[in-house]
């Protein structure tokens, strides 16, 4: 982490510490406050399911264990920008992260086979992916891997110039996040890594022709305005994860512990559902506002899907072996 990386986490921790007193202020002898942040605004389709869990917590806490726990949620990537959420609830900035795997695949590259994930989250966790994943957070960022917000929305790519194959992107920038650069630079594509807020200038001024983002999520940026063609088919599958800080993890009585798994578990079939339905809701407003669905034949379809999969298992492999492997035989059939 560098020099600069490191004084923004120092202003966080300071701006945190107003606002909660340091913790002191908010916390009794007996009662557990947990600071949570969220990879993206409040607003946000992704953080919409994220807040649900939050409310479901409050609510089977008021019932089952009243005044013992509150998680605070403290606000999205304006509280901390969000590529270091991960590492401030590393160092105990803050408690709990809601964020994307590809905000921290640069220090867990594993993680980014769970873009490739063929289970859903209560099957990843019957099957033991949960587990092995929590191992793995435990060494490499001091967190415990509470469980994946899945939500069943894939990646899609969404362009300003239409395209008959994805050989026609070569030489084309794309906006896209660090999950998606082996598949855009496989097929001569050029990835642009750039924050959500600043994407749609980006397309406006042609800065970028296009943009991978989950399914049908575009319109909570206003992206639609800019956007002219979607691509089917979609591929991966958007990853969001919630980490605590383990350190507080620890001192969570097993009770409140299980109080917050059973919950999680709750709260990702909510977000599954609600997933699903919103994608088929997005799409029928996307052609209704007059953006174009550009359905790419069944051979050119198969080479798009087998690109993206290979690539990235490419590099998920060469930078994890081990872990990798293990991943791959875990999610890849139920």
């Amino acid at each position: 982490m560098n020099r600069r990386s490191v004084s923004r986490i120092l202003i966080s921790l300071v701006t945190l510490a107003v606002l909660v007193g340091m913790s002191s202020a908010v916390q009794g002898a007996d009662k557990i406050t947990i600071k949570a942040v969220t990879a993206w605004p409040k607003s946000v389709f992704e953080v919409q399911n994220f807040m649900k869990y939050l409310d479901l917590v409050k609510e089977k806490v008021a019932k089952e264990f009243p005044g013992e726990l509150e998680i605070k949620y403290m606000g999205g990537p304006e509280v901390i920008p969000n590529r270091e959420q991960v590492e401030a609830a590393r160092n105990g900035i803050v408690d709990m992260v809601f964020t994307t795997v590809g905000y921290y695949v640069s220090v867990m590259p594993e993680m980014d086979a769970m873009n490739l994930t063929k289970l859903r989250p209560w099957e990843e966790r019957k099957k033991g992916v949960d587990a092995f994943l929590n191992k793995i957070h435990n060494e490499k960022v001091n967190c415990y891997y509470l469980g994946r917000m899945g939500t069943g929305i894939p990646f899609t790519l969404y362009l300003t110039e239409p395209i008959k194959q994805a050989a026609d992107l070569k030489g084309r920038k794309i906006r896209c996040s660090p999950t998606n650069i082996p598949f855009l630079k496989k097929i001569g594509a050029q990835p642009e890594v750039i924050p959500p807020p600043d994407v749609y200038t980006a397309l406006e001024r042609g800065v970028v022709g296009g943009v991978i983002w989950p399914a049908g999520l575009i319109h909570d940026w206003g992206w639609d305005k800019v956007i002219k063609y979607v691509v089917d088919p979609s591929f991966y599958e958007a990853v969001n994860v919630v980490l605590v800080n383990l350190d507080t993890w620890n001192k969570i009585p097993k009770k409140l512990q299980k109080l917050l798994t059973e919950t999680m578990e709750k709260a990702e079939h909510l977000a599954v559902e609600r997933g699903l339905n919103n994608m088929k809701e997005q799409s029928a407003r996307m052609e209704k506002s007059g953006i174009k669905f550009i359905k790419l034949p069944p051979e050119a379809a198969k080479k798009f899907v087998d690109d993206t999969d290979s690539s990235l298992w490419a590099v998920i492999l060469k930078k994890s072996p081990e872990n990798g492997a293990k991943l791959k035989e875990m999610i890849s059939t139920k």
